[in-house]
């Protein structure tokens, strides 16, 4: 008869990063599971393990269970191993696999064409030249001109446009800041900022929508450039820092170049007469990217020195309270479920279910609906 493991259970709990009181006042006899002089019951065990985000099996396993991250960690550099995620992380990126997995199989099916951009730069050098190309390319896929934020009222706003155009070029977009629709599972900005899963029918860009607006704007194009390389992974460049990981540190200044055109910035640097903090500061506004991008892309074109530079960041870091803050939810419930799960998606599973490709309980498992929202967001939505 199978035996816990009192290693597996120890390290369930640490892996949850769940505090020792809190694991304590649900399970009592936890220590005592531990010895081995008690035995939970069936249902004991069954809250355990939803409440440390395992399987059941998994606590009689010999060995520790293999937990690691299921894609490429774009965060280690040479051949250090991948972080071990955590259960947040691991079950959101297991949760869009199985997303990909089924609109690879629908779109296949439908005869749906190949998403071109997917590898479409594959095997170039990571140059400037490179990155500039490729900043110029997303503009014209995306069909939003060189300074196409300006006429975004707001940062959401622009998020908004950006999402929307990736999605009309085939890639799924996905931004969320909990697993699913669990608000009890916050995603951590501080682990990860966003990963791809690249594929030439199915491609998807995740965006932790716990990270600041303009931050998800960042990440939404730096996500893009992993695509144009045909790659797989988890990302946490920071858009305000170079980093010492040379693809991350690429797909930074691709994105930087995207959102603060050199051909924009440049004439326009040159022909307002104002202190050079005050022009950042504008041309953030205008161009909706963070104030840190800007400096920095102003710094790398020669428009700001060194002192210069470090004494505007830090004029920035003190008149401002640098804490991202997630969007706040209000509006249409339906219509904001389809924001998130991606318009690619959505529109995707709506269609196979209107031709009978889709089961309604298989639609159910695949958006994470109950049937009865399910059916009231087909009628706010299709």
């Amino acid at each position: 008869m199978a035996k816990l493991n009192p290693e597996v259970l120890e390290w369930a709990v640490r892996r949850s990063d769940l505090p020792q009181e809190q694991v304590l006042k649900a399970f009592p006899k936890f220590p005592q599971w531990l010895d081995g002089s008690w035995k939970p019951t069936a249902r004991q065990l069954r809250d355990f393990a939803i409440k440390t985000h395992v399987s059941v099996s998994d606590l009689f396993s010999a060995s520790i269970p293999d937990y690691s991250l299921q894609i490429a960690d774009f965060r280690t550099r040479d051949d250090l191993p991948a972080l071990d995620p955590s259960p947040e992380l691991f079950d959101s990126v297991e949760a869009m696999l199985s997303r990909q997995e089924w609109m690879r199989e629908f779109f296949i099916h439908e005869g749906y064409p190949r998403v071109g951009f997917v590898g479409s730069r594959k095997g170039q050098p990571l140059t400037d030249a490179t990155a500039t190309a490729l900043a110029q390319g997303m503009h014209a896929l995306l069909r939003l001109d060189d300074d196409w934020a300006r006429a975004c009222p707001t940062v959401p706003d622009a998020l908004r446009v950006l999402k929307d155009a990736i999605e009309r070029a085939g890639i799924s977009v996905v931004i969320n800041g909990v697993v699913g629709d669990n608000t009890h599972r916050k995603l951590e900005v501080s682990e990860f900022r966003g990963f791809t899963l690249a594929d030439e029918y199915a491609p998807l860009v995740f965006v932790n929508g716990r990270d600041a607006k303009n931050a998800q704007l960042f990440t939404l194009i730096h996500e893009l450039c992993h695509l144009a390389f045909s790659q797989t992974g988890v990302s946490n460049a920071p858009e305000d820092e170079d980093g010492d990981i040379e693809m991350e540190r690429f797909c930074n200044a691709v994105a930087a170049e995207f959102l603060v055109p050199s051909n924009v910035l440049l004439p326009w640097w040159s022909s307002h007469p104002m202190a050079p903090y005050k022009k950042v500061q504008t041309i953030s506004r205008s161009c909706k990217a963070s104030f840190v991008v800007v400096a920095r892309k102003a710094h790398d074109e020669g428009l700001l020195g060194q002192n210069e530079f470090f004494a505007t960041l830090k004029k920035h870091q003190e008149e401002t309270a640098a804490v991202a803050t997630p969007g706040k939810g209000g509006g249409n419930y339906y219509l904001n479920e389809r924001y998130k799960l991606g318009l690619v998606f959505s529109d995707a599973v709506i269609a196979a279910v209107h031709s009978g490709y889709l089961t309604y309980r298989d639609a159910y498992d695949l958006t994470g609906m109950s049937a009865p929202s399910f059916q009231k967001y087909l009628e706010e939505v299709a």
